[in-house]
């Protein structure tokens, strides 16, 4: 189910954990294939830097899982993060310190970008809802800042909550599921950048129970990578 949410969330940047992992960066001349090893209990999130837009920034680039997982793999970077999934910034490179990610890339390309970040997310049972928001306040090239973020929850083969050019919905988007078992539960997080002269800006929310509106940021301990 999709509900559209009126008002904008509250903006929040994500700070890692004091006892966050050192972690490891690879890129694409270092990686065999798409795993990583972790250590188990290991917090945060698998991060993968994606292609890069090369058209527009359209949510039709990331139609259903099967496109969106295409435009990561082969992954250009790749590592294990406690932080990284929220910011809002102008800097170019994804790797400048305004990004927030723990640990940083070793280096990024300037301009646009994608990331995609997976892992899994402990719910308890019941309903539960995402919000996604990349600062966009309609679905047309302008307003939807030629740029997209999703939220995929429990290997949907759709995005869960969806925003920016083309999108589902206008505005900060909110999508809920009834998770049936209490327990780690499959999570995508998505952002694709096109254009530079907008701001880079992510936003995800969560709550718990049946109409809820997301206000919680995620926390890299609810979080295992995968």
């Amino acid at each position: 189910m999709l509900v559209v949410a009126a008002c904008r969330i509250g903006e929040h940047i994500a700070e890692p954990p004091v006892d966050a992992p050192a972690g490891g960066a690879v890129d694409a001349a270092e990686i065999t294939d798409a795993a990583i090893d972790v250590a188990e209990g290991t917090p945060g999130l698998t991060a993968t830097i994606g292609e890069r837009p090369e058209v527009t920034g359209s949510c039709g680039a990331l139609d259903d899982r099967a496109e969106m997982t295409d435009r990561f793999d082969p992954p250009v970077q790749q590592q294990v993060v406690t932080a990284g999934w929220e910011f809002d910034t102008d800097a170019d490179s994804y790797n400048h310190v305004s990004y927030g990610f723990m640990p940083n890339w070793p280096s990024a390309q300037s301009g646009r970008f994608s990331v995609r970040f997976r892992g899994t997310v402990h719910l308890e049972a019941g309903a539960h809802c995402f919000s996604v928001d990349i600062g966009a306040t309609g679905t047309d090239i302008i307003n939807g800042r030629n740029g997209c973020g999703q939220v995929w929850v429990a290997g949907a083969s759709s995005a869960t909550a969806e925003t920016g050019y083309e999108a589902a919905t206008a505005g900060p988007a909110t999508g809920c599921v009834d998770i049936a078992t209490a327990g780690p539960t499959e999570l995508d997080v998505v952002f694709w950048y096109f254009n530079i002269f907008e701001r880079a800006r992510l936003s995800v929310r969560h709550c718990a129970g049946a109409g809820c509106t997301p206000a919680e940021p995620l926390s890299a301990m609810q979080l295992r990578p995968l």
